[in-house]
C-alpha cells in the first residue's frame, strides 16, 4: 500500500486501471493470451518435433533403401553388402501370421526375424523391457502393439502359421522398432523372433527384406537419385539369384519417412495460429476502444488540469504493454504444455520418443514480443485518436449518441426496419443499434466471421477426405481380397474359395512386380528403371472399377495390352496411350502397348495387363497369386467373419495364405488416420471460435458502457430489467447470424483451397471437393450459442442498472 501511495497521480491511475476492473483486465488478458498462447504452441511445438524425432530416427541407423522379394538366402545380403557404395547391409525376414486378441479376434501380425539381434547395424530394433534377444520359440513385441493386443509381458499368445497350424509364443519382452507405424493406426502388430523360430511357424529359414545403408560419399544432399541407382543394382543381385523382387523403397537420407506430413501438418498449425494472434490483435484493438470510450471524461478532466497528450499516451500505452506482461505469463506455461500434449500425441502417432517438456529462449523472446510489441503496436492508432479529444468534447460526452440516418448503410437499416413495425419495440432497437457503430461491428464481424469460415472450412475438409476415401475404395467391387505366398491353379482356388458359406462370387488374379524401363537397352535397367505392381485381373473383371481418364481398358482381343494408373506416370512420364512401355519382370523383359491410363487415388504404382496373356509370358498360365471374394452380406461384422472362414479353409487345404484384406477395415482404418488431420484442425477452429466470442462479449460490454444514460432513460419511461437485457442479447444474435452468413460465403472458396493445399500436402494430389453443409449448421448454432453466452453478462449489468444510477453516471 505505502508503495501504491508513494507512486505518481498518473501511474496510480494505471494501477487502478489494471486492479480496479478486474473483469476488463482479465478479458484483454485472454485476448492477447490466445494469440500468445498459439504462437507458442506452434513454435515450441515444431522444436521439440525436430529435436524428438531427428533423436530417434537417427538413433535407428535407418536404411537408405530396402528392397522386398520372394525368400532368398542370406549369402544374397554378403553380395549386396559388396556393393561398391554400400556402407551397410542386413536382412530380415517377415511373416504374416494371424493372431488372438485378449476379446478373442483374430488379427494380422506381423513377425519379423532378425539374424542377429545383438549386432545390428541397420534399422536398429532397441530392447525396453524383459528378454534380449528373443529365445527360441519366443517373441518380443514392439510396444505400440502391446496394449492394442491386450497382453502383458509373461503372457502367451496363441498365432496361425500359413499352414493353418496354432502355435503358442511367450511374450518375453518388449522392443522399440522406430521405423514402424503404432499397432493403433498401421492395423497391423508387430513381433519380433529369432530365426530358429521360424522353423515353429512353419517358414523356412530364409529372408525377404534386405535394407541398406549407402557410404557417405553416395550422398548427394537431399537427392535420392544416388540411392535409387545403387538400389537398382541390389535388385539385380537379387534376381541373380532366381529371385523375384516386389518392391524398392528409397528414404530421404536424414528424413523420417513421414517428414512431410509431419511437415505440413505443422505449417496448417502455424497458419492457424497467425490467424489466432490477428483476431486476438482485433479484440485488442476492440478493448482498448472501450476503455477510452469509458474514460473520456477522465482524459478530459486530465487535459483540463495540464496534462499533455503525450504523457496520456504513455500511460494507456503503459497499461496496454501491463495487458501484456500479464497474458505472457499465463499464455507462455500454457503454450508450452499444449505443445508437450501435441509432441506426445504425434510421437504416439509417427512412433518417436517424445523427449519431454521444454521452453526454449527463443520461444519465451517470441511469446515477449507478441504479447508486448504486438498489442502496443495494435492499440498505437485507438489510444492517440482517443488521446486526441479536447476538453469540450470530453466533458460534454453524455454517452447518448445520435441515431439519424447519415449513410447509405444507415438509411438501408431504416428502411428494413420500416417494414418491420410489428416486431416488439426491444427487438428493432437491438437491430438498429447492431449497425450503430459500425466500425466496432466491422471488426467484431471479422473476428467471428474468420473463426467461422476457418470452422466451416475444416468441415468440408473432413468431407472431402472421406469423399476422396469413397471414391477412392469405389475402384473396389469386392468385399475381402485373399493374397497367398505363392502361385496356386486358378480353378482350384476358385474352387476352394466357393465351398466357403457366404460366398457370393469369387475371382482369381495374377500379379507379379516389376521395373518400368526406359526402353529395351541393357543401360536402362540402371539408368532410369522404376517399381511397378503388375496385376492380371481378367479382362471382362467385375471385382474393379478403375477410372479411365484417357484411352480404354482392356479388351478380350488384347494380348500385350496394358494400363497403367496415374502414379506410374509420375516416375514414367514417357509412357504415353498408343507407346511402347518395356517392364522388367525378374530376368524378362515384357513388351506392351499402353492402351489407357487409370485414375490413381490413395494406391501405390499399378499397371493392369491381360490374365490369359500376363500369367503364360511369366510361365504361371492357368495359375494365380490371389482372389477377390463378393460376399452374399453387406454387414460389415459378417464380412469380417467370412474373411476368418476364408482363411482356415484355405489352409487346411494347403493353400498358404499370406493376407486377408477386408475392404471395409482397409477403409476405417484409412478414415482414423484421416482424422489425425482434421482433429488438429478442428482444435485451431474452437480456439478461433473462443477468440470470437471474447470478441463480441468485449462489443457488448463496450457497448453497455457507452449507452448508459440510454439504459436510464429506457429505466425512466417504464423498461423492464428483461426487455434492457433483451436489447442486448438480440443485438448479439444479430451479430452472430451476419458473421454467420458472411462466413458461409467465405467458407466455400477457403475450404476449396485448403482442401486442395490438404490433399497435395498429405496425400500428393487434390482431394475431391465436398462443401459440409453440416458444417454450416453446426456453426449456425455455435455462433447463436456463443453470441447468448457472450452477451449474458453484459446484458445482466445492464438490466441491473437503476435509474439513479445511471443519472449520476460519469
Amino acid at each position: 500500500m505505502t508503495r501504491y501511495i508513494l507512486l505518481s497521480p498518473r501511474w496510480r491511475k494505471v494501477w487502478a486501471d489494471l486492479w480496479g476492473n478486474k473483469l476488463r483486465t482479465m478479458l484483454v488478458m485472454l485476448s492477447i493470451s490466445v494469440g500468445v498462447f498459439a504462437v507458442g504452441m506452434v513454435y515450441s511445438s515444431y522444436l521439440m518435433f525436430a529435436r524428438d524425432l531427428a533423436r530417434s530416427w537417427g538413433t535407428a541407423s535407418p536404411a537408405s533403401a530396402t528392397l522386398y522379394a520372394d525368400p532368398f538366402d542370406e549369402e544374397v545380403v554378403e553380395s549386396i553388402r559388396s556393393l561398391r557404395g554400400v556402407k551397410e547391409a542386413e536382412g530380415r525376414r517377415n511373416v504374416s501370421l494371424r493372431v488372438s486378441t485378449a476379446d478373442g479376434q483374430w488379427r494380422q501380425i506381423l513377425m519379423i526375424a532378425i539374424p542377429d539381434y545383438i549386432e545390428q547395424r541397420v534399422n536398429i530394433v532397441r530392447p525396453q523391457s524383459g528378454d534380449w534377444p528373443p529365445g527360441d520359440g519366443d517373441v518380443l513385441l514392439e510396444r505400440s502393439s502391446l496394449t492394442e493386443l491386450g497382453v502383458a509381458q509373461g503372457d502367451r499368445i496363441v498365432v496361425e502359421t500359413t499352414a493353418g497350424r496354432k502355435r503358442s509364443l511367450k511374450v518375453t519382452g518388449v522392443v522399440y522398432d522406430p521405423t514402424q507405424w503404432p499397432s493403433l493406426f498401421s492395423g497391423s502388430f508387430y513381433g519380433y523372433i529369432s530365426m530358429d523360430t521360424l522353423e515353429k511357424l512353419d517358414e523356412e529359414r530364409q529372408l525377404d527384406q534386405v535394407s541398406f545403408v549407402v557410404q557417405p560419399w553416395v550422398l548427394q544432399g537431399k537427392a535420392t537419385a544416388p540411392i535409387e541407382e545403387l538400389g537398382r543394382r541390389a535388385w539385380n543381385k537379387l534376381e541373380q539369384g532366381d529371385t523375384t523382387v516386389f518392391w524398392l523403397q528409397v528414404y530421404t537420407p536424414g528424413e523420417h519417412p513421414m517428414q512431410n506430413g509431419i511437415n505440413a501438418m505443422l505449417l496448417l498449425l502455424a497458419v492457424l495460429g497467425v490467424l489466432s494472434l490477428l483476431l486476438g490483435t482485433l479484440l485488442l484493438v476492440n478493448t482498448v476502444s472501450s476503455i477510452l470510450t469509458q474514460q473520456v471524461r477522465q482524459v478530459g478532466i486530465m487535459k483540463a488540469i495540464g496534462a499533455r497528450r503525450d504523457q496520456i499516451l504513455s500511460m494507456y500505452l503503459t497499461l496496454v504493454a501491463a495487458y501484456g506482461i500479464l497474458a505472457l505469463l499465463v499464455a507462455a506455461p500454457l503454450g508450452a504444455l499444449a505443445a508437450g500434449g501435441v509432441t506426445g500425441f504425434m510421437a504416439g502417432v509417427f512412433n518417436f520418443d517424445s523427449g519431454g517438456l521444454e521452453l526454449p529462449p527463443r520461444v519465451i523472446l517470441l511469446e515477449a514480443a507478441v504479447a508486448i510489441l504486438v498489442p502496443l503496436a495494435a492499440a498505437l492508432r485507438p489510444v492517440w485518436r482517443g488521446t486526441g479529444v479536447t476538453v469540450r468534447e470530453a466533458v460534454s460526452d453524455f454517452g447518448i449518441g445520435g441515431v439519424a440516418a447519415k449513410g447509405l448503410v444507415d438509411r438501408w437499416v431504416d428502411a428494413a426496419l420500416e417494414r418491420l413495425k410489428k416486431l416488439p419495440r426491444p427487438v428493432l432497437l437491438s437491430l438498429r443499434n447492431t449497425f450503430r457503430r459500425k466500425g466496432r461491428l466491422a471488426l467484431t464481424l471479422l473476428t467471428m466471421t474468420v473463426a467461422g469460415t476457418v470452422f466451416m472450412a475444416v468441415f468440408s475438409v473432413r468431407s472431402s477426405l472421406y469423399l476422396t476415401l469413397d471414391q477412392a475404395m469405389d475402384y473396389f467391387h469386392y468385399d475381402i481380397g485373399v493374397g497367398f505366398t505363392q502361385s496356386y491353379r486358378a480353378s482350384r482356388i476358385e474352387q476352394e474359395v466357393l465351398r466357403v458359406p457366404g460366398v457370393k462370387a469369387a475371382e482369381t488374379w495374377g500379379f507379379t512386380s516389376g521395373r518400368v524401363l526406359l526402353d529395351e537397352r541393357k543401360e536402362s535397367e540402371d539408368a532410369s528403371s522404376k517399381n511397378v505392381f503388375v496385376m492380371a485381373p481378367p479382362v471382362d473383371t467385375k471385382m474393379i472399377k478403375p477410372r479411365i481418364i484417357e484411352g480404354r481398358w482392356l479388351l478380350p482381343e488384347d494380348e500385350s495390352a496394358l494400363v497403367v494408373n496415374t502414379e506410374v506416370l509420375k516416375d514414367s512420364p514417357h509412357l504415353k496411350v498408343g507407346g511402347p512401355a518395356v517392364i522388367k519382370v525378374g530376368t524378362r523383359r515384357l513388351q506392351f502397348t499402353v492402351v489407357g491410363i487409370a485414375q490413381s487415388t490413395l494406391t501405390g504404382p499399378f499397371a493392369y495387363a491381360p490374365y490369359e496373356w500376363l500369367t503364360g509370358a511369366v510361365q504361371e498360365a492357368g495359375r494365380a497369386r490371389a482372389v477377390q471374394v463378393v460376399a452374399a452380406s453387406a454387414d460389415p461384422k459378417e464380412q469380417s467373419a467370412l474373411g476368418r472362414a476364408l482363411e482356415e479353409h484355405m489352409k487346411k487345404n494347403s493353400l498358404r495364405v499370406q493376407s486377408v484384406d477386408t475392404i471395409w477395415e482397409t477403409k476405417q482404418r484409412t478414415r482414423s488416420q484421416f482424422d489425425i488431420i482434421t482433429t488438429f484442425l478442428l482444435i485451431m477452429a474452437v480456439l478461433l471460435a473462443v477468440v470470437g466470442a471474447l470478441g463480441l462479449t468485449g462489443t457488448m460490454g463496450i457497448n453497455v458502457l457507452e449507452r448508459t444514460r440510454e439504459i436510464g432513460v429506457m429505466r425512466a419511461i417504464g423498461a423492464s430489467s428483461l426487455n434492457v437485457g433483451k436489447v442486448f442479447v438480440v443485438e448479439a444474435l444479430c451479430i452472430g447470424f451476419l458473421s454467420w452468413l458472411a462466413g458461409a460465403i467465405l467458407a466455400l472458396p477457403v475450404a476449396a483451397l485448403l482442401s486442395y493445399q490438404v490433399g497435395i500436402l498429405f496425400l500428393q494430389s487434390p482431394l475431391t471437393f465436398s462443401f459440409s453443409f453440416l458444417g454450416m449448421g453446426i456453426w449456425l448454432a455455435l455462433a447463436a450459442t456463443l453470441s447468448v453466452v457472450a452477451s449474458l453478462l453484459p446484458a445482466w449489468n445492464a438490466a441491473r442498472l437503476s435509474v439513479r444510477d445511471v443519472l449520476s453516471y460519469e
